[in-house]
């Protein structure tokens, strides 16, 4: 996981930097390296194609401006659409001056790479204009965007899209991450590169890193392997300027629970898990659910209460009730269970155990519906809720009986929520987001949508049960679980990744086969760990 900087202190960081320059746009031309880099990765093929950039007024134009003139340097034809009635002027000199075009029309078909360069840290407001219309033409030619620290629309802070928001391929940002990359699928891959000026005594990364703590930390999960090759060395830029360190990718790494067995392993080394999943109106869910807890763990699963789920994984040992001798180390309830009387029952008498407990789907809505359940959550020593955005919502205003405001993020209303009732909270979607009271908030992009498919939850709920009963609890701290919760969600994501892959390349998959592809996807993270 990678830090992410709020924008007001990236800018104090930046001023900082600019209080060291030697001349005037050192600092803007070095993030143009930068910039300029990325691009060069991504236009790969026999015949380099032209590059449109979309400039801004501002210094995010300035960076896209004098990124043009570094590629155009090199042989590339650029052209650049100024979205406002000004530039910055010495950017733009220096573009014209490289044989950079200035246009209104580019020619989209000739396009291999878009360069969104409009506003940056300021962005409140999506394209419109020429700028949108050569945007849209770009994704209908499926034409790469490349933006400059944040995609176009997408407030830096938040994370919240405005209409006409850019959705970009590749996002560069300098030194960390930005808040709002935390937060927005709209970012694409985040790739981070630092700039060190020659006289100043820190990079942007290290003075981010000297002067402020993280809004949050953030992941791009590498579930699909990205068709651009980042360089492996610092691209160097003027001998007056410094360096940048090559663009990279923002990685996920962290404490990993390594479930193969050992030498002295049994059955119940690597911890139990018991799934209270399905019903006679659902049996489906408390398959998926058991599926995935069995796909993550060589160790005993046990269900509770569901009949159907024997013929399909004869390995599953059954129980008739929660208040039976249950032997575990980790509980999963809710999913496709009931709402009725009989569930909240259950739920108590789990929750009453004291002993690590996903909630998810129906238990969720109980939890909803009862400040009696919501009470034993708060009074329980480790509780990770689950929800999607929509359970999401139904638990936040049921909590403080007032409407949910997004307006400001889910971020904050995470945290929130998480504070109030004491727990662990995942927050499902193309980015996963994750919290503990007092922490911050920690997102891993998918970089793809392959598990957002009907019963995907069942699975993950199952996967994150197996994964949290391998953790020794007595010695992990809030830091460390929400690692291996991140790490379950890891799972889960690489897994579908795999369950879509044909030999005709990415098509669609159901959540049994995401459960089936479990054991590739621990081996492909455990090759990746080392």
């Amino acid at each position: 996981m990678r830090p992410a900087y709020s924008v007001s202190t990236v800018r104090s960081a930046e001023s900082a930097l600019l209080a060291q320059q030697s001349h005037d746009d050192e600092l803007m031309r070095l993030a143009a390296r930068g910039v300029a880099a990325a691009a060069k990765s991504i236009l790969t093929g026999p015949a380099p194609r032209r590059i449109t950039i979309l400039a801004g007024p501002g210094g995010n134009g300035g960076d896209g401006l004098y990124a043009g003139a570094f590629l155009a340097e090199e042989g590339y034809g650029v052209d650049a659409i100024l979205v406002a009635d000004a530039a910055h002027d010495p950017a733009l000199q220096a573009f014209t001056a490289a044989g950079g075009t200035i246009t209104d029309q580019p020619h989209a078909e000739a396009t291999g790479l878009l360069i969104d360069a409009v506003a940056g840290l300021n962005s409140t407001r999506g394209l419109s204009g020429a700028g949108l219309a050569a945007y849209r033409a770009a994704k209908q030619h499926d034409t790469p965007v490349l933006s400059v620290d944040i995609p176009s629309g997408i407030n830096a802070d938040t994370g919240v899209a405005a209409e006409n928001a850019v959705e970009a391929t590749i996002t560069v940002s300098f030194g960390w991450a930005r808040a709002g990359h935390v937060f927005a699928p709209e970012c694409g891959t985040v790739v981070l590169c630092d700039l060190q000026l020659p006289n100043a005594p820190r990079s942007f990364a290290e003075e981010l890193t000297a002067t402020a703590e993280p809004a949050g930390y953030i992941a791009n999960e590498p579930t699909i392997e990205l068709p651009f090759q980042w360089p492996a060395e610092p691209v160097l830029a003027d001998a007056h300027l410094g360096h940048v360190t090559a663009p990279k990718p923002v990685g996920c790494t962290g404490p990993i629970v390594d479930p193969t067995p050992q030498a002295s392993s049994t059955k119940y080394t690597g911890g139990v898990t018991a799934i209270c999943a399905g019903s006679n109106a659902y049996p489906g869910a408390g398959i998926l659910a058991a599926t995935g807890a069995m796909r993550a763990t060589p160790s005993m699963v046990r269900v509770i209460d569901n009949d159907a789920v024997v013929p399909h994984l004869p390995e599953v040992v059954p129980h008739p009730n929660a208040e039976d001798k249950v032997h575990a180390q980790a509980w999963v309830v809710g999913p496709g269970r009931g709402t009725d009387e009989a569930a909240a029952r259950e739920l108590r008498a789990v929750l009453d155990r004291g002993l690590p407990t996903i909630l998810d789907a129906d238990a969720l809505t109980l939890l909803a519906q009862s400040a009696d359940l919501r009470d034993r959550v708060r009074s329980h020593p480790r509780v990770i809720l689950t929800p999607h955005a929509g359970e999401f919502r139904r638990l936040y205003e049921a909590t403080f009986g007032r409407e949910l405001d997004l307006s400001e993020g889910v971020g904050p209303r995470q945290r929130e929520l998480a504070e109030d009732l004491d727990c662990f909270i995942l927050h499902k979607g193309r980015i996963t987001t994750v919290t503990a009271p007092g922490h911050a908030i920690y997102g891993m992009n998918a970089g793809h949508s392959y598990a957002a498919t009907a019963g995907s939850g069942d699975v993950l709920s199952g996967i994150l049960g197996a994964t949290i009963a391998q953790v020794d609890h007595e010695k992990a701290d809030a830091e460390y679980i929400i690692m291996e919760i991140l790490h379950a969600a890891a799972l889960h994501q690489h897994a579908a990744a795999i369950a879509a892959h044909t030999p005709d390349g990415f098509g669609i998959c159901s959540a049994s086969q995401i459960a089936a592809a479990m054991p590739q996807s621990i081996a492909r993270l455990l090759v990746m760990q080392r």
